[in-house]
């Protein structure tokens, strides 16, 4: 390589379209830091909108010979009008011409096939909604269409969010990989090697970095690692990610290796320095002749201060594409808005679920940075972007370290919107989730999982069902969004437990504290408490032999009497049904096909949470008070205070609003801290009554409404 080494680092097909994965971000600024030159191309994005065109299109029609699904034979017989709408919509969900919203709304503009038929009643469907939002839901069916046609006449595994995922799960040796690899080139993948060779020839790079994250983007990297050894055989290829992170740790089928040179685990940044200089790698398999040779974790690691901010330079933010699949507002956030996307911190702060892959570091090694850093990061961003929306990918955000950035994000004026994963704890009080949403923050994703006391227990999930739903009553009562993971099929699980679970999520539903939810089948993973010692849990693994190639989710046999596939569709089912607003008064065990238990809940379990008293309404001396509404006005009667929907005028006597007034300007300094014990302290001074009659008032509460908070 050269002195100067230059590295392009490629988010390789298929993730999600509506906006960039941040891989490639964090180690551009990382590494252009330390002198390199690195630029990242997201080739999954330029592919969809290199197919998404009306001469692609074009080609594929073209190619088709007819068969005898109705569906294709309807969508061909349309073609003109799919080659004649594609690039409007395009323009539409790019965010690019919002007024042809209407005009996709109507009956006649677009093409219809299959994925239409998922709506009964348009009318009903789209009553609530406003144009843009239904003609984003359309345009989204329509493209579902098209790839099913695509997928199905020319691309076996294309996919709007995924290429190839079906082949890279749990692939046992790597000669599945190859026998699609030794396939000719389909007509996507002619295309996505045509958009790499331009950027290849533009960049002219001495390395090519494929980040992995998931299984339905290896096979398209491998295609194009593939292409790079036979067009470019002096070029280093890399390969990172979470995918091999967490399936190629004990990787002994060496096959891949004849479509890359490295591959790289857990963190990229301090390996791929290496790799670049030259120097002996880190974490990382290295082809050396005929051998492959893997190098250990000494220092491999950096804390995410040093990470530093992502680059988001080069990456085309006006080709990204918004998606609406479901009409539920907060399962739509994954696909619908360009979001920056940011990690506040490394790793896990709990990092003891005993379905998790704790051992790994990218959970097991909690670091963050400062909330005033992260805020910097955020700005810094915002200016690069243009956008003001962040989605913290972190594997669950720390409460101390929102509650400080949200602290800052107040006191710097800044106007932004934010959502992440977070664990439902007991400390998210009512005034902690008023802050948040007063941040920007407008929803939240979190495991609820099994909805059973003795199940969280023995996951050590670390809370309970009564500390998660008051966490859950306190983010609804602060307006923000709520996301559920949930799991079946955990060890020693019964018919009954999963019965009751379903029972308390329609609950959870019922009351509005979660607005969306997934259920997802445990899976028992090599890298988790319950993988590395799974006889604490009451199973047997079936084949304790590592595969040759991925390896992460583990075979076992346990003693059960009742199907899992059976319930996971009941689950399923509930949850589609709940997500609507439906059947959300029908009974749990009705979900599920033969004989299973009533539920044991108590009908009132969730409503009788609700009316326990908040946390942050009990006195502290240690406790913050921090004031977050505009400046009140001091009157002759006493206070009028100010909210963007109101105002309202608080009777007190003179010295108790001279007293409110200081406090009000002390706490709303955001910037120093006042403690609860200094309030108490300086009403001394101004009433000979105990503070505690002033703090427990109908005056203190008025003042709680209208921005008095305590954290």
């Amino acid at each position: 390589m050269s002195d100067n080494p230059k590295i392009l680092l490629v988010t390789p097909p298929l993730l999600q379209p509506n906006t960039a994965y941040p891989a490639t971000a964090y180690l551009k600024g990382y590494l252009t830091r330390k002198g390199y030159r690195a630029e990242q191309y997201d080739l999954s994005i330029e592919l969809l909108a290199a197919v998404f065109t009306p001469e692609f299109l074009g080609r594929i029609f073209a190619g088709y010979g007819g068969g005898n699904d109705p569906n294709l034979e309807r969508i061909w017989r349309l073609r003109k009008n799919y080659i004649s709408t594609v690039a409007s919509v395009m323009r539409f969900l790019r965010g690019e011409d919002d007024t042809i919203a209407n005009l996709i709304c109507s009956a006649d503009f677009l093409p219809q096939a299959g994925r239409f038929a998922q709506i009964e009643d348009l009318d009903a469907a789209f009553g609530s909604l406003g144009a843009v939002d239904c003609a984003k839901y359309l345009a989204t069916l329509y493209l579902e269409d098209l790839t099913d046609f695509i997928r199905e006449t020319a691309a076996p595994h294309f996919g709007l969010a995924r290429y190839g995922e079906q082949v890279a799960l749990a692939v046992d040796a790597f000669v599945v990989l190859r026998n699609e690899l030794e396939k000719p080139l389909n007509i996507v993948e002619e295309k996505m090697l045509e958009l790499l060779e331009r950027k290849l020839a533009e960049s002219a790079p001495d390395a090519v970095g494929f980040t992995v994250p998931f299984p339905g983007s290896l096979l398209a990297a491998l295609r194009c690692g593939q292409y790079i050894r036979e067009h470019r055989p002096n070029m280093k290829i890399v390969l990172g990610g979470g995918y091999p992170t967490t399936e190629l740790r004990s990787l002994t089928d060496k096959k891949i290796f004849d479509y890359v040179d490295h591959i790289v685990l857990d963190d990229g940044e301090i390996p791929l320095e290496r790799i670049l200089s030259g120097e002996p790698p880190v974490r990382t398999y290295t082809r050396q002749g005929g051998a492959v040779v893997w190098s250990g974790d000494a220092d491999g690691c950096i804390s995410h201060q040093e990470r530093g901010c992502p680059d988001f330079g080069g990456l085309p933010w006006s080709k990204y594409i918004s998606l609406v699949e479901t009409l539920n507002p907060m399962h739509r956030l994954w696909g619908d808005g360009k979001w920056i996307k940011m990690m506040a911190a490394h790793g896990c702060y709990w990092a003891k679920c005993a379905f998790c892959d704790t051992s790994l570091d990218y959970i097991r090694r909690y670091d963050a940075a400062d909330a005033v850093t992260l805020v910097d990061w955020m700005e810094a961003a915002m200016k690069e972007t243009g956008l003001t929306g962040f989605h913290f990918v972190d594997e669950a955000l720390s409460p101390k370290l929102l509650k400080e950035a949200a602290l800052e994000i107040l006191r710097r004026g800044l106007k932004v919107s934010w959502w992440g994963n977070i664990r439902f704890e007991s400390c998210y009080t009512g005034d902690l989730c008023r802050l948040l949403a007063a941040s920007g923050c407008i929803a939240v994703s979190g495991g609820v999982e099994v909805a059973s006391d003795r199940l969280l227990a023995l996951m050590n999930k670390g809370v309970s069902l009564e500390q998660l739903t008051l966490a859950l009553r306190n983010f609804y009562y602060a307006g923000i969004l709520a996301h559920a993971y949930l799991m079946y099929g955990f060890p020693t699980q019964t018919l009954q437990e999963t019965v009751d679970s379903l029972e308390v999520v329609r609950q959870l539903f019922r009351a509005e504290l979660i607005g969306s939810a997934f259920w997802h089948r445990y899976a028992m993973t090599v890298h988790s408490p319950s993988g590395r010692e799974p006889e604490k849990y009451g199973v047997r693994v079936k084949n304790p032999t590592p595969r040759l190639f991925a390896n992460n989710e583990i075979a076992f046999t346990e003693e059960r009497n009742y199907s899992l596939d059976r319930v996971g569709e009941g689950l399923r089912l509930a949850i589609y049904n709940y997500m609507r607003g439906e059947g959300l008064d029908r009974p749990a065990q009705k979900w599920f096909e033969g004989k299973v238990p009533a539920t044991q809940v108590e009908e009132t379990f969730v409503t009788d949470q609700l009316i326990k008293p908040d946390a942050c309404r009990i006195y502290d001396d240690n406790a913050r008070l921090v004031w977050i509404g505009p400046e009140p006005v001091r009157t002759e009667e006493g206070l009028l205070l100010y909210a963007n929907s109101g105002e309202k005028a608080v009777r007190l006597e003179p010295a108790q609003a001279d007293f409110l007034m200081q406090v009000i300007e002390r706490a709303g300094a955001l910037e120093n801290v006042l403690r609860f014990a200094e309030v108490k302290e300086l009403y001394g001074r101004y009433s000979e009554e105990p503070f505690s009659f002033f703090y427990h008032s109908k005056k203190w509460d008025r003042l709680r409404e209208y921005g008095l908070l305590q954290i």
